[in-house]
Formats: C-alpha cells, structure tokens, sequence
C-alpha cells in the first residue's frame, strides 16, 4: 500500500471547518473580484459596445486571468447578462415602489403623474449612481439592435417595468386603444434612453443655454413632454392632467 507523509483519516472522521472569519474573508474576496469584472465589462460595453469587446479586454481592465472569467460566468454573454440583470433589477424594484406610491396616494391617475411616477427613479438613480449608473445607461442607449439571444436579455429586464406602467397608463386612460398604449411606451422608451447619450448637440444648438446630462433640468420636461405625446397618441389631447 502506498503511504503518504499524511495518516489516514480514521473512518467517518470530518476535517473541522474553517473558521467564519476565514470563510467571510473567502466569500467577501470572491464577491470583490465578481464585483469588478462586472464594472470592467459594464465600462467597456459602454464605451465600445457588446460586440467590440473580448473577454481578455474585461480581463485586463479588471486585473484578473481569463480563466476566472469562465469560472464565474462561463462565456461573454453570460457576462452581459449579468452585467445587464444586476442594475434591472434594482431598477424595476424602485420603478415599482414608485408607481405603487403614486397609486396609493393620489386621488386620481393620471398620465403626467404616472409617467412622473415611471421616470423619477430612473433619474434618481442617474444623478446620485456615480459613473456606474452612468455607464449602464450609455450601455443600454445600445441595446435598440441586437442579436436574439441579446433581446431576449432585454426583454427579461425590461418588459416587467414596461407592464407595470402600462397597467397604471390603462388606468388614467380608460378608453385607450390597447396599440396606441404599447406605441406609446415604446417612443418613451426610445426617448428616455437618448436622453442618456449625453449628446453635446443641444449645447451647440441652444448656444450653451442647454447642457447635456444636466438631468434636474430634462427630468420635469421630459415628464411633460412624454405625457402630452402619449395623451396624443391615445387621441386624449389635453387630457395628462384630468
């Protein structure tokens, strides 16, 4: 039998546990490095989109081997994913808190308020999230057009928020048609995440009267803009703040 400078454990034995200390420090070094590849993958989506980075670009940027990439996401989708569900996820907890409030508290729905309801979150979360919820907004500006498996993502992150405002939008606009309700959500949509491109050319056209990402300013505009459009588009002109 071949014998090692080690004895047998004797049968049934356990070797104890680590200490909680040790294990905590384990658990907290691997939720660190989980934590940074994510924001190295996030920035570079941002900055050069899905497409243009490989996983040894996310990699260098977050100072770790490639192999720990495959560990803890398996493949640069899976990375996305995670990238994309992560902030979502806070994003249609607030977005619900914020509609429900609006509903318990007000004597009547509206779409001005609805919307207000929708949109104030998110630009909460913008003005107050540092670059992170800075490039996860330029990350998302990207997403119109992509490949199915990427929609597909989209889709999970985004369409229950897109539900839950519809379903309050159904409510201050009874008769609505139910198309011009999805149209209208889809425009907002499409408008709120432009507004997040951080486009310089408003400051070009108004002479720097307007500035990009100055989101105290767009947010109350945006509101009533959106509102007026979607009373419009659902043949209610006038009516945001019945």
């Amino acid at each position: 039998m071949e014998m090692t400078g080690r004895p047998a454990a004797p049968e049934g034995h356990r070797e104890p546990a680590p200490p909680v200390s040790v294990m905590s420090r384990r658990a907290e070094k691997s939720l660190e490095t989980r934590t940074r590849i994510l924001d190295s993958a996030e920035e570079l989506f941002a900055t050069r989109g899905v497409d243009a980075v490989t996983l040894r670009d996310i990699a260098h940027l977050a100072d770790v081997d490639t192999a720990l990439l495959h560990y803890y996401f398996d493949s640069k989708h899976g990375i996305f994913e995670a990238v994309l569900e992560r902030r979502a996820a806070i994003l249609q907890y607030e977005i619900d808190q914020s509609l429900s409030r609006y509903e318990r508290h007000s004597p009547s729905v509206t779409v001005e308020g609805a919307v207000g309801a929708y949109l104030r979150p998110v630009f909460r979360l913008v003005r107050t999230g540092g670059i992170e919820w800075r490039n996860y907004c330029s990350l998302v500006v990207q997403l119109g057009s992509h490949t199915e498996s990427v929609s597909e993502t989209v889709a999970s992150c985004f369409d229950p928020v897109a539900e839950r405002l519809h379903r309050v939008l159904r409510t201050a606009l009874p008769a609505a048609a139910e198309a011009d309700l999805h149209w209208s959500y889809h425009m907002l949509a499409r408008v709120l995440t432009l507004a997040f491109s951080l486009d310089t050319g408003i400051e070009r056209l108004s002479a720097g009267a307007c500035r990009a990402g100055d989101f105290e300013a767009l947010e109350p505009r945006m509101v009533r803009f959106a509102a007026a459009g979607i009373c419009a588009a659902c043949g209610n002109t006038g009516a945001a703040n019945d």
